[in-house]
């Protein structure tokens, strides 16, 4: 079903450049504007999934994360020669005057976009790690008194609109929506995407979306 919503994407793509050019964007301002809208329609398909408001499905994850890859790192920073601002842009020229860091953000939604693909298979929960060796008797002292009452409780699924995901408008969990720092460009996150829920990874493709938008998005 949501491979067919893809498609169906690609198959209107013509009738959205169509609009987008009889709305003045023309060049390469219609190109990142097709691709923003591409991620926005697969960001918006993927957000009841891992809000657990509709079946899990590892396939639908696998393909919306290979449509993220498709329009991050190079292939988005590509689309932002730098040239004078058309009014049809929503682009600031602080894209150009802070490129580093728009790199940067651009090259962490690769990662996690290919993140998402790994930890596809996950779900919406980290699978059970493999149980270390057992501790001598001695080491267990202590440890009888320990009860459901110390351990971590689940952590409750939070509902967000695709606005919210994408950074158009503020998120009411401002600890949540924090980014990270950018990473250095292809340096490691430090999350071991095999071993990680889908929907965390999820997540800091939204954080990542969130502060480029809020950074160099118009109408923020």
């Amino acid at each position: 079903m949501f491979k067919n919503k893809i498609l169906g994407v690609i198959a209107l793509s013509s009738l959205g450049a169509a609009a987008l050019a009889h709305n003045g964007a023309t060049g390469v301002v219609m190109e990142r504007m097709m691709g923003m809208s591409a991620m926005r329609d697969v960001m918006k398909g993927l957000a009841p999934m891992m809000q657990g408001q509709i079946p899990y499905d590892e396939q639908a994850v696998r393909d919306a994360a290979a449509v993220l890859q498709s329009h991050a790192s190079g292939n988005l920073t590509g689309l932002f020669p730098e040239e004078p601002i058309p009014a049809t842009s929503y682009a600031k020229p602080e894209i150009w005057s802070d490129w580093a860091r728009f790199e940067a953000l651009s090259e962490d939604l690769r990662i996690y976009a290919e993140g998402l693909d790994i930890s596809a298979v996950n779900g919406l929960e980290a699978p059970a790690l493999i149980a270390p060796p057992a501790l001598p008797a001695a080491s267990m002292s202590g440890m009888a008194d320990m009860d459901a009452a110390t351990m971590p409780a689940k952590s409750p699924v939070t509902t967000f609109t695709t606005e919210e995901l994408m950074g158009l408008v503020a998120r009411s969990d401002l600890t949540a929506a924090t980014p990270d720092a950018p990473t250095a460009k292809g340096q490691f996150t430090g999350i071991d995407f095999e071993v990680t829920a889908a929907n965390v990874v999820f997540e800091k493709i939204s954080q990542t979306c969130a502060s480029c938008h809020s950074l160099y998005r118009k109408g923020n």
